[in-house]
């Protein structure tokens, strides 16, 4: 089981004690204290989220220890690729099915808790590794896979101080919250009873927004221009696309263009959307198209209006420095949620098509800014956080019912599926089942069909020296057993059980065909070639048997002595179909000699190979 990880002095009163700035703004001193930020690349939002209160938990508190780290290369390669790279994948090339996971998540609890349960059982360890190597008085988590994985370790009592986690976005917080969280930190305070139905009561807090202190005190729109050598005059649109540039930018520079404003475009990270906005109006001179920048606060305030498609904090440095918002663009998921959910609040306009967006762009320009109200700030109550979350005996007992299930299943798959035996039998180094003996000159060949059928070719295989194995799904009485022996073929027990469902009829089989048979000590019998499975191996072996399996049938189509390996076991099935006499028996038994093959009986070739 995983241990208990982090054990902080943040239970103490002493941890806990406020730490903060005086109403002057001066620093206050406070105790020292670690705290450890996770965030991840996915898109620029969440890194933007957990530099800003990196930052801050260092300006209230000079002793405050802080680390950020990305806890996505903590995760396991699938998990990974999942969270990332198909993310991005479906963003760009297949929004709908986003979309699709995304409705579906965010209507469907059922589907949110098996999610929630897979993360935590796949990725717990990696991320119990990460924290080993960064202990903490307090976690933060600004990404929300994160923040599920940290809750369940919270629930379990495998994380032992708080956990905190931001919540940057208007919409699709069931995907964000987390009961195992200590408190989360809202951009709005409507947003606080949406939390605390998914997370508990206590368990939000509204906060200033989550962005730089530059964007917390613009300068003037003239003096930012100037700076960025934008048009002194005019109207300055910036259209952007969030860290990955995703969303119709296009479509938004031109209809920025369409009312003769100059256009800012921002790509962010992606080179390719960047190049192809590029060389799209690389001929106008009233667009300006650059990739990600650090001078967003500039844009900002120089610019009359701010068009994104993804939301997120963008949008909060806009709504901190009076930028007007509209929203467009975005691709099918949850950004088109959040902007319904900020216009329904009256924090930026939301246009749905392209023929829209001009009035919508004229209407932002002509109202008065709007701002979110300064709230107390994030880094403040990190510093001061009490523990919420007791450890849930029902997680546990959930997490142990769960990991139970699994391994049932996989040891239930493990010994009924035929596919599993010859896995298990070459690492146990188990009996080969097609071959008997490595005899160079010689192969091992059972003969199957009725009772009539075999007693039929036990006279002309007398006559012809020939010997053989025989199988039968007949009942062989005792007279029966003797005429085949008699004429050198040695009845070999045959098991017809296949798959779960006769796993309890397998021993019974071979228990009444043994006794048949007379047979004493060790023994060889037919298994099936399909549905054999590891339990109907280890039921013949505490019986006594070895299995063995026919792969090349005789009287096929076909047959080709020469891809006959000496030593493999033949089956020769007698029968009415055409083809499946005696004769064309005898036949390709003398094709084989012809080959250089003698052919024998398994329990001949058998003693023969124990002999030498």
């Amino acid at each position: 089981m995983l241990a208990t990880v982090v054990r902080g002095a943040t239970a103490s009163s002493e941890m806990t004690a406020a730490a903060g700035t005086d109403s002057t703004g001066n620093k206050t001193v406070g105790p020292a204290i670690r705290v450890l930020v996770l965030t991840a690349p996915v898109a620029e939002g969440h890194l933007a989220a957990a530099r800003v209160l990196a930052e801050d938990v260092r300006r209230v508190n000079e002793r405050a220890e802080v680390v950020v780290r990305d806890a996505l290369p903590a995760l396991p390669r699938p998990v990974r690729w999942l969270l990332y790279d198909a993310y991005r994948w479906q963003l760009n090339a297949a929004p709908w099915l986003f979309a699709l996971l995304f409705s579906t998540l965010g209507h469907s609890r059922v589907l949110r808790w098996l999610s929630r349960a897979l993360l935590s059982l796949t990725s717990s360890r990696g991320l119990v590794r990460l924290l080993r190597r960064h202990p903490a008085d307090v976690i933060v988590s600004t990404w929300p896979a994160a923040t599920m994985i940290l809750g369940s370790l919270r629930l379990r009592g495998k994380v032992s101080v708080p956990v905190c986690a931001t919540i940057t976005d208007f919409a699709g917080l069931e995907l964000w919250a987390d009961r195992g969280v200590d408190l989360h930190f809202v951009m709005h305070e409507s947003l606080v009873p949406v939390v605390e139905r998914v997370a508990g009561r206590g368990s939000a807090h509204v906060v200033s927004p989550l962005v730089s202190s530059q964007f917390r005190t613009p300068g003037s729109a003239r003096d930012a221009r100037w700076a960025l050598g934008l048009p002194a005059e005019g109207t300055i649109v910036v259209v952007s696309g969030g860290g990955w540039g995703v969303g119709d930018l296009e479509g938004a520079v031109q209809a920025a263009l369409e009312i003769g404003a100059f256009v800012v475009c921002l790509a962010g990270r992606d080179d390719a959307s960047r190049t192809r906005l590029q060389r799209a109006f690389a001929d106008e001179p009233h667009v300006s198209v650059l990739g990600f920048t650090e001078r967003m606060s500039e844009l900002l305030v120089a610019a009359d209006v701010l068009v994104h498609s993804t939301g997120g904090v963008t949008c909060l440095e806009a709504l901190t420095c009076g930028c007007p918002i509209v929203a467009y663009g975005a691709p099918p998921g949850h950004a088109p949620s959040g902007a319904r959910a900020m216009s329904a609040l009256g924090l930026a306009d939301h246009v749905h098509s392209r023929s829209e967006l001009g009035s919508a762009l004229l209407g932002a320009i002509r109202r008065p800014a709007v701002l979110l109200g300064q709230r107390v700030d994030a880094a403040q109550l990190v510093l001061r956080v009490a523990p919420r979350v007791a450890v849930s005996a029902r997680a546990r007992l959930t997490r142990i019912a769960a990991g139970a299930c699994a391994l049932s299943i996989a040891v239930f798959a493990l010994f009924s599926s035929d596919m599993t035996y010859p896995l298990v039998a070459e690492a146990l180094a188990l009996p080969e089942t097609t071959s008997v003996t490595q005899s160079h000159d010689s192969v091992a060949l059972v003969v199957t069909g009725t009772r009539r059928d075999l007693l039929r070719f036990a006279l002309v295989a007398h006559e012809d020296g020939l010997r053989a194995s025989i199988a039968t799904s007949d009942e062989l009485a005792l007279p029966d057993v003797a005429r085949l022996r008699a004429a050198h073929l040695d009845p070999l027990p045959e098991l017809r059980a296949k798959g779960v469902g006769s796993w309890f009829a397998a021993r019974k089989q071979l228990k009444i065909q043994i006794a048949g048979y007379r047979l004493r000590g060790r023994f060889y019998y037919l298994a099936p070639s399909e549905g054999f499975t590891l339990v109907d191996y280890l039921l013949g072996h505490h019986l006594g048997g070895t299995p063995v399996q026919a792969q090349v049938d005789v009287l096929g189509a076909g047959l080709n002595p020469a891809s006959v390996h000496a030593g493999e076991v033949l089956l020769a099935t007698l029968g009415p179909r055409r083809g499946h006499d005696v004769a064309h028996l005898l036949a390709a038994v003398r094709s084989l000699e012809r080959a250089g093959l003698a052919v024998s009986s398994i329990q001949r070739l058998a003693s023969t190979r124990a002999s030498s």
